[in-house]
């Protein structure tokens, strides 16, 4: 009992020195990131106005922005030029060659970023640079228990006007969509489950390639609408599975259940060119590759079993007989089911 206890307390120290390890570390990142000193800190907010084309295959989807970005400056010179008005268009660019202000550039952009238009304003002593723009953004499509699962559309807005002794960017708010307005945002078969901004300081090879550089990062985390997935792709493999293992148990004719089988085999794979444009064409087996390669291999066994069965009825070797039947009522279902729960925790779990 003494060795138990003491085997215990040992575990619990090790475990108290681990965590305090893991929370000293952490405290001494936030520290260091505070210890840094920056000329501007540039507080952000983003607004996603529409998210559409989203393509696991290719790995990108697009979008249309709004981002605010504002900072403490000299803003004397603005008020009073222009008082309490927003600028725009050559007469904001002029008056920008005189200012220092955040420049960035879309680092998981496929093509640069498209601007529509830039306003520049003061509100108190901060100034205030909005930017309405659309881009097309590579991202890791991995998304292995497809339809199930979420999937991370992310945005890296990285600041190049000066490195973070320079400027940092302060993540305010990320949202989807402008309250008064009543259009979807996220287009297509996708619904928004989590969404969060966060900043990071990344080494550039700009200046020597040692420096560090802010980077506002966007995550809305998305994932498909699971009635959508159930009525289109589980349904209908499930009831092949099922129909698939049931017609052994059907007091039919050897031949009828092959015909069955065949049958079967056959909607397989007219189902999946039906669910071609819905079904991603990825690197790697997800669920729902997983359930169409399952279906298949158990419909194909039921007709080499059926067929097998047929050939044996005719020796009339009941010890044989008795055995296919086993074969066909009891292992290859409990196969199936094996294979199925392997598959759900290979890519969902």
């Amino acid at each position: 009992m003494r060795k138990i206890l003491a085997l215990i307390i040992l575990i619990s120290f090790f475990a108290v020195n681990s965590l305090m390890a893991a929370s000293k570390s952490h405290s001494e990142s936030h520290s260091n990131d505070k210890d840094i000193k920056t000329e501007h800190l540039v507080e952000a907010t983003l607004l996603f106005d529409e998210i559409y084309d989203i393509d696991i295959s290719e790995g990108h989807y697009r979008v249309s922005v709004e981002i605010l970005m504002s900072w403490e400056g000299e803003t004397e010179k603005f008020l009073n030029k222009f008082g309490d008005t927003i600028i725009h268009g050559p007469k904001m660019e002029k008056f920008m060659e005189q200012i220092w202000y955040p420049e960035f550039f879309v680092a998981n952009a496929e093509n640069p970023r498209v601007t529509h238009y830039k306003t520049l304003d003061v509100i108190g002593k901060k100034y205030e640079l909005f930017e309405r723009f659309e881009a097309d953004l590579s991202i890791d499509g991995d998304m292995k228990g497809y339809p199930f699962g979420t999937l991370d559309l992310f945005m890296d807005i990285a600041a190049y006007s000066g490195n973070v002794s320079k400027m940092i960017f302060k993540p305010k708010e990320v949202l989807i969509g402008h309250h008064d307005a009543h259009h979807r945002v996220i287009k297509g078969n996708w619904v928004e489950k989590k969404k969060y901004l966060e900043e990071e300081k990344r080494t550039s090879l700009n200046h020597g390639g040692k420096e560090k550089f802010s980077y506002l990062i966007t995550h809305v985390n998305v994932a498909h609408n699971p009635s959508t997935a159930i009525g289109k792709i589980l349904f209908p493999l499930f009831t092949i599975i099922v129909i698939s293992i049931m017609v052994n148990y059907i007091n039919i004719s050897y031949a009828q259940r092959l015909t069955s089988q065949i049958t079967l085999l056959l909607i397989i794979p007219a189902l999946k060119f039906a669910l071609e444009k819905d079904i991603p064409t990825t690197s790697y087996v997800n669920f729902t590759d997983g359930l169409f390669i399952l279906s298949s291999a158990l419909v194909f066994s039921g007709v080499l079993i059926t067929a097998y069965a047929n050939n044996v009825r005719s020796t009339s070797n009941a010890v044989k007989i008795k055995k296919v039947e086993r074969l066909g009522k009891i292992v290859i279902p409990a196969l199936t089911v094996i294979f199925l729960i392997i598959l759900i925790f290979s890519t969902i779990a």
